[in-house]
């Protein structure tokens, strides 16, 4: 070890202070008069040593929360699916509220496309999930602490497990028929989680779909006239990204999947070249890192100086954080306007210049001597007389010798 320098970074108000196209989560920074340099043998090491970041974000964002449902409306296939939100973006403690709240947003969904019944909308919601869950296996009583009324339970055992699958029933009521259920008019449905509009096949457990053109089904559909019932194939899951990616604009010598570097659905190669100098894990109420050994997340940088650095940060497929990669919004958390497409729009697209999506962090800058370079150390030859002294003999010489 030549020598170690401790860097402290705090990105907020980061486009006051510093280079004006600065955000909260991609932060440029220039080292001016105090650039770094290594000499021969030598090379620059950066390791994180903290990270802090309040969680801003939501369990539920912009990039696990739409899916593109295509049907036949009244006998008529319709010409090409439609991207909706089938879960409402936030925070959810149990995978039965995200039942129910899918639910909701598919039955008010359906109830939009051209040509259904006049007034369609949801009439009554089943997660039978959870009515199977409570309901107390045949054969077993659960006995009575008390008579009542009304009678309380010694246990609250069923016998039954969680599973923690998607089943809902949705019915439906029109204009014509407002309080009991009445037909939708709906066949042949598809509710596509495609990796192009991100992991909610992941919170609900369905099948992802990779080809835009054949719109595969995610889940397992029973329709009837009057209800549709939908069941995913796998557990629902709460949270989708479980880290923050910390990256680094500088070349480096790390690797990563291909997966950590797009969202793609093909990739060339199994293992590119990565610009990641950290994964943070994520909690309730932060993203929070705290070193505990001497190098535990660096990077090697393949240049000699250091003058400026550019560091930002991104989900497991290198998208900004809660965002599409090419969504063009610095929020990625907040009061949501009126959706017209499948970009969703908020009131205020200023979270990470103006509001409260940045992070510190510690970083420790080493350089280190990996090899004694091999130079030259005898005298050169010594220069060649002048001509005048030559005895006649000219020879053409140079400051390290002859050519």
């Amino acid at each position: 070890m030549v020598n170690s320098i401790n860097f402290f970074v705090d990105s907020e108000r980061s486009s006051i202070v510093g280079d004006t196209q600065s955000k909260g989560d991609d932060v440029h920074l220039g080292f001016e008069g105090n650039t770094i340099e290594c000499k021969d043998g030598e090379v620059i090491r950066l390791s994180l040593v903290d990270f802090h970041m309040p969680n801003n974000q939501y369990n539920i964002d912009a990039r696990n929360s739409q899916a593109t449902i295509i049907c036949d409306v009244s006998g008529t296939a319709m010409t090409a699916g439609v991207v909706k939100t089938l879960v409402d973006r936030g925070n959810y403690y149990d995978v039965d509220d995200i039942a129910i709240n899918f639910a909701k947003n598919l039955g008010a969904a359906l109830g939009s496309l051209s040509g259904v019944p006049a007034g369609l909308a949801v009439l009554a919601i089943t997660n039978n999930n959870l009515s199977d869950l409570t309901t107390v296996t045949t054969g077993f009583t659960n006995p009575a602490a008390t008579a009542g009324p009304p009678a309380t339970f010694a246990s609250t055992l069923t016998g039954k497990p969680e599973k923690k699958l998607l089943d809902v029933s949705i019915s439906f009521k029109t204009t014509a028929s407002p309080t009991t259920a009445a037909a939708h008019t709906i066949t042949n449905l598809k509710i596509s989680c495609q990796s192009a509009n991100g992991e909610l096949y992941l919170v609900l457990g369905g099948e992802r779909g990779d080809n835009v053109n054949t719109l595969d089904n995610s889940f397992k559909i029973t329709i009837t006239s009057l209800a549709i019932r939908v069941q995913g194939y796998f557990p629902m899951q709460l949270v989708t990204e479980p880290h923050v990616y910390l990256r680094c604009t500088l070349g480096q010598n790390g690797l990563e999947s291909s997966i950590l570097g797009s969202d793609e659905t093909t990739y060339n190669n199994d293992i590119v070249g990565s610009n990641i100098l950290a994964k943070i894990a994520r909690t309730t109420e932060s993203f929070s890192y705290a070193g505990n050994q001497g190098s535990e997340f660096f990077l090697t940088l393949q240049q000699r100086k250091l003058n400026s650095i550019g560091l930002f940060l991104t989900d497991s497929k290198s998208r900004p954080i809660g965002r599409a990669k090419n969504a063009g919004t610095g929020t990625s958390a907040g009061l949501e306007g009126t959706a017209t497409s499948d970009i969703i729009p908020y009131e205020k697209e200023t979270q990470s210049t103006k509001g409260n999506l940045y992070f510190t962090a510690t970083i420790r800058i080493d350089i280190i001597k990996v090899y004694n370079p091999n130079v030259l150390q005898s005298e050169p030859p010594p220069l060649p007389l002048f001509p005048s002294r030559a005895s006649g003999v000219i020879s053409f010489g140079s400051p390290t010798g002859f050519r």
